[in-house]
């Protein structure tokens, strides 16, 4: 009867931690989200290149786009993970677009040094694992919408949207990035 009670256990386990369920979906886990995380920034990812993204309550859109490359997400926010939608258009050759759509999970974070990270994987159609990673780091210097640019006078240091702005301080500095995902250091996520 232990043997059974010890096999039924690790069963219980292994769905917990793998997940159940059709559809691909992927088992992620909630936590909260980190204080003034949110999904509304501009993120440069070395995967699929510089994401716009804008949350409303709970609900996130947002377009990326990285070479031949042009998408669309829209999802749900849950604590500090976004499930969401996507759909891409590449043209590989002039006047033929293919469109694929899929489904993936993004999970917040800030990391060791203060920057907002997101981790998550991608899937086809119903699938919201399996494609391949995703991940991104929110730009310190850029809203969505708005062009980065360097302020006067060759500084190419910028107000921080990341630092909450009591009004009682000058606004942080942080120094500029590189906008095409080069200089990123996703080696922390």
């Amino acid at each position: 009867m232990t043997k059974h009670f010890v096999t039924l256990l690790g069963l219980i386990a292994a769905l917990a931690v793998g997940g159940c369920g059709g559809g691909g979906g992927a088992n992620i886990p909630e936590g909260p989200m980190p204080q003034g995380g949110s999904f509304t920034g501009v993120w440069h990812s070395p995967q699929y290149g510089r994401m716009e993204m804008t949350q409303t309550g709970g609900q996130v859109v947002g377009t990326y786009e990285k070479d031949e490359r042009r998408g669309r997400i829209q999802g749900t926010v849950h604590g500090n993970v976004m499930r969401f939608e996507w759909s891409e258009s590449r043209e590989m050759v002039v006047g033929r677009p293919v469109t694929t759509r899929g489904r993936g999970y993004f999970r917040y974070q800030i990391d060791a040094a203060g920057d907002h990270v997101i981790q998550g994987e991608w899937g086809v159609d119903d699938n919201s694992s399996g494609g391949g990673v995703w991940e991104a780091v929110r730009d310190r210097r850029a809203r969505p919408g708005q062009a980065t640019t360097a302020t006067s006078g060759g500084d190419e240091s910028v107000t921080e949207f990341d630092r909450p702005d009591d009004g009682a301080s000058t606004p942080s500095r942080a120094p500029a990035r590189g906008g095409s995902g080069s200089g990123l250091d996703l080696d922390g996520l």
